[in-house]
């Protein structure tokens, strides 16, 4: 079965004998899972991340 790898890095799956890069795409066996892949043509999971707040606060009138 053809699968993609959806992590943020890199990594090895020693059993298949492969490294893979975000985005990559892969044959496995029937029976493979792991929680970064999904099946290959299938949209990527999003994580969702809250909003940054600045640590400091911005200056407004700054170059006024």
């Amino acid at each position: 079965m053809k699968l993609r790898y959806n992590g943020t890095d890199e990594r090895v799956f020693p059993a298949l004998g492969i490294t893979v890069k975000p985005g990559d795409d892969f044959d496995a066996p029937e029976g493979f899972s792991h929680p970064d892949c999904a099946p290959a043509g299938s949209a990527p999971k999003v994580v969702p991340t809250a909003p940054i707040k600045p640590s400091v606060p911005t200056d407004q009138k700054a170059g006024e």
